[in-house]
């Protein structure tokens, strides 16, 4: 398995989050193969990863006619896919925690996403309405969009081998999304969760990689404190990563949008 990351201009806690979750792989799987594709050659020149730099015009160009910035993320797969046709991939954002990788790996004879989040019509936010009104009973790339379409949550992307082409069809699925009026937030992981899903075989890889997206606020200063306690280089924290707290706080928890409002202002 080959475990990749894709960090663009990161700031000090985005960089804190990408260590811990890293440290947390090799832990779980130390002989594993960790990539991690980057604008910024400085990140990581310590750590045990293979670096893919990224230049202004291949982001440029992954980012599509439309300019959507996480169709890079979908392209990062896509090329890494393309690398290792006959291995399996595990794409995770930095604020995930590796929880059971060897059970991740057992259970990996068909596609993972983070976490089942519902059927589009049942989700309520104001972005997701405006979504499903806009794709409904559309069709694109031979796969239709309805109310019954189920959302997965795209901060761990599993693959077992051979998956590079259904990468490249939620790639052109976004792409089509991009051309109608439909709110760009969410088409990058609309289009992997149908993509994926076309023969309703998308699991859920939760029990196996916690995904912290929404308390990240309280991560960030436990996973920093954690860092400077236990040394100043990777090889150090390596050797004590097993006492981190992977219970400190909750992984998921329903906030205010003033709590989402001062996230996004502190850039986390």
């Amino acid at each position: 398995m080959h475990i990749v990351y894709f960090c663009t201009t990161p700031t000090a806690e985005l960089l804190v989050q990408l260590e811990t979750s890293i440290l947390l792989c090799k832990k779980e799987a130390p002989d594993i193969q960790i990539h991690l594709y980057t604008d910024e050659s400085s990140i990581g020149q310590r750590w045990p990863i293979i670096q893919h730099i990224l230049t202004p015009e291949q982001l440029t160009q992954w980012q599509g006619p439309k300019g959507f910035f996480w169709r890079i993320k979908m392209q990062v797969i896509a090329d890494l896919c393309a690398l290792y046709p006959n291995d399996p991939i595990l794409y995770l954002d930095a604020d995930t925690l590796a929880l059971d990788l060897p059970g991740l790996q057992a259970q990996l004879s068909a596609p993972m996403m983070h976490l089942n989040e519902g059927a589009l019509g049942t989700l309520n936010t104001k972005t997701e309405r405006r979504t499903l009104r806009e794709l409904d009973q559309k069709t694109f790339q031979g796969i239709t969009t309805t109310a019954q379409s189920a959302m997965f949550n795209a901060g761990v992307i599993a693959l077992p081998p051979g998956y590079g082409e259904a990468i490249e069809q939620a790639i052109a699925l976004c792409d089509s999304y991009l051309e109608t009026q439909a709110p760009p937030r969410l088409l990058e992981q609309l289009a992997l969760s149908l993509a994926l899903n076309k023969n309703h075989l998308l699991k859920e890889a939760q029990p196996f990689i916690a995904h912290y997206w929404s308390t990240k606020d309280w991560w960030i200063p436990y996973l920093k404190h954690w860092l400077e306690q236990h040394g100043p280089t990777f090889e150090q924290r390596i050797k004590y990563i097993h006492t981190l707290d992977l219970k400190a706080h909750p992984y998921w928890a329903k906030r205010s949008n003033t709590a989402r409002r001062l996230r996004k202002l502190l850039g986390i």
